[in-house]
Formats: structure tokens, C-alpha cells, sequence
């Protein structure tokens, strides 16, 4: 008997199966904000963005490379699930894996810019390390990876596919900004223009994982 919601099954799965690491991961990115919030400094400000949005997904997708390696793929299409459900399960999972993250980076720099001056000047006016470039950048580096990184790479080579592909994202939201900056358009519409783009990636991306996954030999 097939299950009535198969995908929030193998969601449930993905993050019981990493509740360890994900626990880690968010006592540092608390502890950061802790520090940021005491000292305002900018520096700590950008190692902040940056692991409290990229490091939730990364743990997502290195783990579904170590699944990889350990042929759980073959396991779970034997189950009541069909293959759309296993890569929605992949996008959904990255999906919450980085809103939650940007969400704890808001509230935190919510109170942090109410404290300190100095980060409501560089969220405002900062390009670097901006909340919208490390979340566009997050959601393309899933968007490169996912297709080929899921489904053919394994655990040993996925740490250097998937760094290839966060340097590829980093770069590509970069840019943007860069010729953003000098065309004189505001950080707003600089923030909408990096969050679209990448979202429109990610749905491209989704898209060609459901065709490499329908013929993908186990």
C-alpha cells in the first residue's frame, strides 16, 4: 500500500538521519551570532551570513552524497515512493535547509542592527556578505549540484564538486552586484534581481534532475 505522502515521508527521514549534525551546526551559528551581537564587528558580521545561510544546505547535500555512497538509492526506490518524490525530496530539503537559515540570520541581525549602527550601515549599503548573495548563491550551488551531485557523484568526490559549484554561485552573485553597483541600482533591487535569478535556477535545475532521475540505472 503506497503512502499518502511519500515525499514528507523521506523528508522526516533526511533530517532525523542529520538531527546530530544539524544540532552542531546550529549551536555554532548561534554562538557566532552571539559574538556578533556583542561585538558588532563587520568581519564577524560576514562569517555570520555565511554559515548561518550556506552551512544547513551543505550539510543536506553532503549528506545525500554519503547516501550515494552507501547505494541508498537502490533501498529507497523499492519503497511505496516514486522517483519525482525523491528529487522533490532532494529540493525540498535544501529549500527548507536555507530559509530556516536565512530566517535565524534575519532575527539575529534584527537585533544586532538595533544595537549596533555600524551593521545597519553594511546591511544597508554592504555588498559583501550580503544576506541575498549568500542565499542566491546557496540556492544556484544546489541548483548546479543537485542534478549530477545526487545522482552520480559520490561521497568522495562530492566535497570537490560541490565547492566547485558554491565558487561558481559566490562568483555568480558577485557579479551581480558588481555591475548592479556600478549601473547605480539600489541594493534592494539588486537583492530581488540575485533571489530571482537563483530561484529560477533552482526550478530549472529541479526540472532536470526529474528527467536525469526517470532514467538514472540503479
Amino acid at each position: 500500500m503506497a503512502m499518502k505522502n511519500p515525499t514528507r515521508g523521506l523528508l522526516m527521514y533526511s533530517f532525523y538521519s542529520l538531527r546530530g549534525n544539524i544540532s552542531i551546526g546550529l549551536s555554532l551559528i548561534l554562538a557566532l551570532g552571539i559574538v556578533l551581537l556583542i561585538t558588532g564587528n563587520i568581519t564577524v558580521y560576514v562569517f555570520f551570513v555565511v554559515l548561518s545561510i550556506g552551512y544547513l544546505p551543505f550539510l543536506v547535500m553532503m549528506a545525500m552524497t554519503n547516501k550515494k555512497s552507501q547505494k541508498w538509492e537502490k533501498f529507497q526506490i523499492s519503497m511505496p515512493v516514486k522517483r519525482k518524490n525523491v528529487v522533490a525530496n532532494f529540493y525540498l530539503s535544501i529549500s527548507i535547509a536555507s530559509i530556516a537559515g536565512l530566517l535565524l540570520c534575519a532575527i539575529i541581525l534584527g537585533i544586532g542592527i538595533i544595537i549596533h549602527e555600524n551593521v545597519l550601515i553594511f546591511v544597508i549599503e554592504g555588498y559583501a556578505g550580503h544576506p541575498s548573495s549568500i542565499f542566491g548563491a546557496a540556492l544556484i550551488a544546489a541548483g548546479l549540484f543537485l542534478p549530477i551531485g545526487s545522482t552520480k557523484v559520490g561521497a568522495d568526490r562530492g566535497e570537490v564538486f560541490f565547492t566547485i559549484c558554491m565558487l561558481v554561485a559566490f562568483f555568480s552573485m558577485l557579479l551581480v552586484s558588481m555591475i548592479g553597483e556600478s549601473a547605480g541600482i539600489s541594493l534592494a533591487i539588486i537583492s530581488l534581481i540575485q533571489i530571482g535569478a537563483s530561484a529560477i535556477v533552482f526550478i530549472i535545475s529541479y526540472c532536470v534532475s526529474c528527467k536525469i532521475y526517470a532514467k538514472l540505472d540503479f
